[in-house]
């Protein structure tokens, strides 16, 4: 089927809006008046570039271009040089300023502030309040300012608030900061999709969310290893050891902020370390993507899509069952250790082994990728670990089998990761995307105010049903990746017999991925697997 901006041709689509699915045949892409989406209906693009994606301009400008595979691979070796690592920092410093609370819960925090019953559950808790209270504005605002550089000031102020936490004199100033601290990292998380989206291609997100995960077990390591030092020799210091812990990664994460203010850009054809051709191959990169760089304009269509998709509360929903063990088991692992008999001192250290797990079972991902293509197969086969191992910690009688289980539960992140990298490749339309983000972000947040809840003060120090709870709730996150992977194939099939049926009539229209339309509306558009 063709359309042009006239009027009969215009009349002709609608009266075939439950005949035909098919793309507009333009030729040019300023000349794009509308487009049948995979449901029938007609899409009315704007010709504004207000409304359009900001990839669009240069992609005009230098039109397609050739890619050689070894250019790709040289490009995408230099971003995982110089992005990659940025973000990986970022996301061991964003880790460790939630677990360190963890560390800080054993090295006297509790007896200095006076905590009983579930005080010291809702330091966790009242960080992801913030966080679910900031994730809508987060969504809202960041698709008004220069992404990049709003998100790195936000990180040198979370820094500070970080800093902020040796200072106060009460419990409540203290739960202030958790909270706040909870809010400003609300803006801070959407910035993963955001640059996965920009700078690499749909087969490279799983792989490289994994990377960003993989580095929270850097950042085990790290807490353990300075923890237990400061622990040691805690009379040697002016201020409490885990005082010094907050000042210390607060310090890290104000530095991570002002070096992502000077080396990363808004959006990748502003980027001075790449080339010209080398910006011409990041745009022909995302173009594969069936999405661009972003757009400003929010869209009230694409918000209104959000409540319509299913996918949306299947991400809720995974997101909620994956973040009640994690909030549980992050504020509380450290106290399990020491329930196990070992030291304070030793409870610290034996932190470790779980951020090495963390680490290698994690960052491997982009290599599992190369083998096994479908990122649905091999985050289901992650979480039935996961959930055999919870399993050996939740019900085992025997100590070390335990301490394998707690051990093993460092790639638990599997199913972030998977949610992430899905709301990356699989959600197109820059409103809907960061809206989705942000139900997934909600879901999380919520998920891990709840987690610390579940180890309840009276079940010290087994929380038996706590462990528990943490087995159910990853046979339900296995059961919603299941679901989410029937329904992906299903809505595949479905496009792909509609594209058959139509035939030669079927045309692609230059540059339609930089339309901003959603998963929707684009025709072209199929779930990643």
């Amino acid at each position: 089927m063709s359309s042009t901006a006239s009027n009969s041709d215009h009349n002709e689509a609608n009266e075939k809006i439950n005949v035909d699915v098919g793309v507009a045949s333009v030729d040019n892409f300023a000349a794009l008046d509308t487009v049948i989406s995979p449901s029938g209906k007609v899409v009315h693009i704007a010709h504004d570039d207000a409304h359009l994606d900001e990839a669009l301009e240069f992609a005009r400008e230098h039109g397609r271009t050739e890619v050689t595979p070894e250019e790709d691979k040289k490009l995408r070796w230099k971003l995982d040089m110089i992005v990659l690592p940025l973000f990986c920092f970022l996301y061991m410093n964003q880790f460790m300023d939630k677990t360190g609370i963890s560390f800080a819960s054993i090295m006297g925090i509790q007896k200095d502030y006076k905590m009983v019953g579930q005080m010291y559950s809702w330091t966790n808790s009242g960080f992801y309040l913030g966080y679910l209270f900031g994730s809508p504005f987060a969504a809202i605002i960041l698709q008004k300012v220069p992404t990049i550089k709003f998100i790195s000031a936000v990180i040198v102020i979370w820094g500070l608030v970080q800093c902020l936490h040796c200072t106060p004199k009460t419990y409540g100033a203290f739960m202030f900061l958790r909270v706040f601290l909870g809010f400003l990292e609300s803006f801070v998380a959407p910035i993963y999709v955001i640059i996965l989206n920009q700078y690499y291609r749909y087969t490279e997100h799983f792989g490289r969310t994994g990377v960003f995960y993989g580095f929270n077990g850097v950042g085990t390591i790290f807490l353990s290893a300075i923890s237990s030092a400061l622990y040691k020799h805690s009379n040697s210091y002016p201020l409490k050891g885990y005082k010094i812990l907050f000042l210390i990664i607060g310090l890290m994460t104000i530095l991570n902020g002002f070096l992502i203010m000077l080396i990363i850009p808004n959006n990748p054809t502003e980027a001075k370390f790449l080339t010209e051709r080398e910006k011409e191959i990041v745009v022909e990169r995302i173009r594969h993507n069936n999405q661009g760089f972003g757009n400003k304009k929010f869209k009230w269509e694409q918000a209104l899509e959000v409540c319509k998709d299913p996918r949306s509360y299947i991400y809720l929903l995974l997101s909620l069952s994956v973040a009640i063990p994690n909030g549980g088991i992050s504020g509380f692992g450290t106290i399990i250790l020491k329930s196990f008999g070992y030291s304070t001192l030793k409870s610290l250290l034996m932190k470790m082994p779980v951020g090495a797990f963390e680490l290698c079972g994690l960052a491997i991902l982009p290599v599992f990728s190369i083998f096994v293509k479908s990122r649905m197969a091999l985050a289901i086969s992650y979480m039935v670990i996961v959930l055999v191992m919870t399993c050996l910690l939740a019900f085992s009688v025997d100590i070390n089998a335990e301490l394998v289980g707690y051990w093993f539960i460092g790639i638990s992140p599997i199913g972030i990761i998977l949610i992430t990298s899905c709301v990356t490749s699989n959600t197109a339309g820059h409103t809907k995307k960061l809206l989705t983000n942000a139900i997934t972000l909600m879901g999380y947040s919520a998920g891990n105010v709840i987690g610390p809840q579940t180890f309840r003060a009276d079940d010290a120090p087994k929380y038996n049903p706590a462990k528990a709870g943490m087995v159910g709730c990853y046979c339900a996150a296995i059961f919603f990746m299941c679901l989410l992977t029937g329904y992906n194939i299903w809505e595949n099939k479905r496009r792909d017999k509609q594209r058959a049926e139509e035939g030669d009539k079927y045309v692609i229209p230059e540059n339609l991925e930089f339309a901003d339309l959603t998963d929707f509306q684009n025709p072209e558009f199929r779930y990643r697997i």
